[in-house]
């Protein structure tokens, strides 16, 4: 993963405070992730990713633009690193040294979770990323003036593309919901990758491409239940099910 860490590092590293210099300052801890080693065996390689988090390292003050910022001054931004992965490597648990937990409040990890279960693969061996790196006081970056979110995404999206090399995975979901989305993940494709190719759209609850050599898939954020949105989660997980059949 030290391919990871220093890509991670070198994006962040550009982070300076005459460009973030924000008037207010509530973002969470900054949302790395990295592969479980269950990822590098399952017959199937899948990301999940998800709008942003809620408070990503937030409540133990390991968070804000700032902190990064100094850090990157201090020459410190291993630490910054290390807090996230952290967090991270316990997502999927109850608490840091817990038990992989078999229900979720999340409507998200639900999702998650019921993935692993119906394509027959374990829960770590899935990616779950995000789309924007960070939150704001708990809520999405995409609700900040229009500068500062523009900044917002520039980073995630060479995040976020960063962890495509990285992973090559088969599939990738981006369960983000509908709203303000899809003009983020074709900035990300178009300037990381070589574009997309759309193969089916159903305005408002599902869009597959192609992209990055991988099946990918925009649908609504699993809390969705109206508008037949169930049907559309459903039928992504019927398509990357059959083609987990064929690889067996």
């Amino acid at each position: 993963n030290d391919l990871l860490r220093n890509s991670y590092k070198r994006i962040l590293s550009t982070i300076c405070k005459n460009e973030f210099s924000f008037k207010e300052d509530k973002y969470s801890g900054i949302f790395l992730t990295y592969p479980f080693k269950a990822y590098d065996t399952t017959k199937i390689k899948v990301m999940i990713v998800g709008r942003e988090t809620a408070g990503w390292n937030s409540k133990n003050e390991k968070n804000t633009f700032n902190r990064i910022i100094k850090k990157s001054e201090s020459n410190q931004l291993d630490t910054i690193i290390d807090e996230s992965l952290l967090r991270y490597s316990w997502h999927l648990k109850d608490s840091i040294d817990g038990e992989i937990k078999s229900k979720h409040s999340s409507h998200f990890k639900r999702f998650f979770t019921t993935v692993a279960k119906q394509i027959e693969i374990e829960p770590e061996a899935i990616v779950y990323a995000n789309l924007l790196a960070w939150d704001y006081d708990g809520l999405s970056p995409l609700q900040r003036p229009a500068q500062e979110q523009d900044k917002i995404v520039v980073l995630s999206i060479q995040l976020l593309a960063e962890q495509i090399s990285f992973y090559k995975p088969d599939h990738i979901v981006f369960a983000t919901g509908v709203h303000k989305v899809d003009k983020i993940i074709k900035r990300l494709f178009n300037e990381y990758f070589d574009g997309y190719k759309t193969l089916e759209v159903e305005p408002r609850k599902l869009w597959q491409f192609k992209a990055a050599d991988a099946t990918c898939y925009r649908i609504a954020h699993p809390r969705a239940m109206a508008n037949d949105h169930p049907k559309f989660r459903q039928k992504v997980i019927e398509l990357i099910k059959n083609n987990a059949a064929q690889i067996s």
